[in-house]
C-alpha cells in the first residue's frame, strides 16, 4: 500500500516531535525544581551580623582577650564574601546569597567550620568554636543562662555549682577571663558564698560542665526571706522537714516551732503538709540553701 500524502508528513514531522517533548519536560522539571515552596527568590541576600567566642575548653583556645574572640577570618564557602572580626568578636557579612551557607572560622589557632541557613535580610547569631566546629546561636550569647542558689564553691579550683530551676545542679567553671560582678563592680569568685544567688553566662563544655563568661551575684544571700511555691514531693516528720518541688528544682524547707501553717485560709498544722499538696513557703535562706519556713500555705 502506498503512503497517503498526510501520512508522509506526520512520518516527516516525527522526529522533531519526538524531540521536543522530553525538552518540555525537561523545562518544567527545572522550573519546579528551581521555584519550590521552600527555595528562595532567586537572586535574593541576607546580611550576617555576627560574634564569635569560645565554645570549648581547649587550652589552645584560652589565649584571648576578653569573652569574644578577635583576628578570626569569617568566609562564607563558595562566594568571594569573608569579613574579620575584632576585638570583641564581632563580624559582619553582607550580601551573602539566601539558602543554605557553610562558613569558615580561621586563626592560627582556629580551623572551624558552621552551617545556618538565611533568608533574605539581616540576621543575628553568636559562634561558639568547639574544636572543629563552629555553633550557632540566635541573639546575642551562645550557651545557656543559668540562676539560681550556688550550693557549693571551690574558689581556688574557680569551680561553683548552682541549683537553677530549669537545669537542676549544674557545675560552673570560671577561669581567667570570667567577668564576676556585684552591680557594676568587679569582685572576686571568693566574695561568693554558699547559699548566695547568682546568675550566670556560660558556654556548654564537652564534659557536661558549663563555662562562665559572666557571673552575677543578686542581692538575695544567707538570711534573707525566700519565697517558694510548688508541690511537696515528700515528707520527713522526724526531722520536720519537707521538699518542694518548684518547676523541676528540688527544695528543702525546714521547720520549727515559729512556721505558721495555713490551709484554705484557716488553721493547720505540720501534719497537712503531705505529699502531692500545692504550698507557698515564705521563710529565711540558710547556708546551705534549705529554707527555714516561717509561713507555709497549704493550697490542696
Amino acid at each position: 500500500m502506498i503512503p497517503s500524502f498526510r501520512s508522509r508528513r506526520l512520518a516527516a514531522k516525527l522526529p522533531g516531535l519526538l524531540l521536543f517533548v522530553p525538552a518540555l519536560l525537561l523545562l518544567a522539571s527545572c522550573h519546579d525544581s528551581d521555584q519550590g515552596p521552600t527555595a528562595p527568590p532567586s537572586g535574593a541576600t541576607a546580611t550576617l551580623q555576627g560574634t564569635v567566642v569560645l565554645g570549648s575548653g581547649s587550652a589552645q583556645l584560652r589565649q584571648r582577650s576578653g569573652i569574644g574572640l578577635g583576628g578570626v577570618t569569617v568566609h562564607a564557602v563558595g562566594t568571594n564574601r569573608s569579613a574579620t572580626t575584632d576585638g570583641s568578636g564581632h563580624f559582619s557579612l553582607t550580601e551573602i546569597p539566601a539558602g543554605s551557607v557553610e562558613l569558615e572560622f580561621d586563626r592560627a589557632d582556629i580551623h572551624a567550620r558552621g552551617q545556618v541557613v538565611l533568608t533574605s535580610g539581616s540576621h543575628s547569631m553568636t559562634f561558639a568554636i568547639v574544636g572543629a566546629r563552629a555553633v550557632p546561636t540566635p541573639g546575642g550569647h551562645a550557651g545557656e543562662e543559668i540562676e539560681g542558689l550556688v550550693q557549693a564553691i571551690d574558689p581556688g579550683a574557680g569551680t561553683l555549682t548552682v541549683l537553677d530551676q530549669r537545669l537542676g545542679a549544674v557545675r560552673v567553671v570560671a577561669d581567667g577571663d570570667t567577668l564576676v560582678r556585684r552591680g557594676d563592680a568587679s569582685i572576686p569568685l571568693s566574695q561568693i558564698a554558699v547559699g548566695m544567688r547568682v546568675h550566670v553566662k556560660a558556654l556548654a563544655q564537652d564534659d557536661g560542665t558549663y563555662l562562665a563568661t559572666e557571673i552575677l551575684l543578686q542581692n538575695e544571700n544567707v538570711g534573707g526571706m525566700r519565697e517558694v511555691s510548688g508541690s511537696v514531693a515528700s515528707v520527713d516528720s522526724g526531722a520536720g522537714s519537707f521538699v518542694v518541688d518548684a518547676g523541676g528544682t528540688s527544695i528543702v524547707v525546714e521547720t520549727d516551732g515559729h512556721t505558721d501553717y495555713k490551709k484554705r485560709g484557716g488553721p493547720a498544722s505540720f501534719a497537712d503538709v503531705i505529699a502531692g499538696a500545692s504550698v507557698e513557703v515564705k521563710g529565711i535562706l540558710q547556708a546551705d540553701g534549705h529554707v527555714l519556713a516561717r509561713k507555709v500555705q497549704i493550697e490542696s
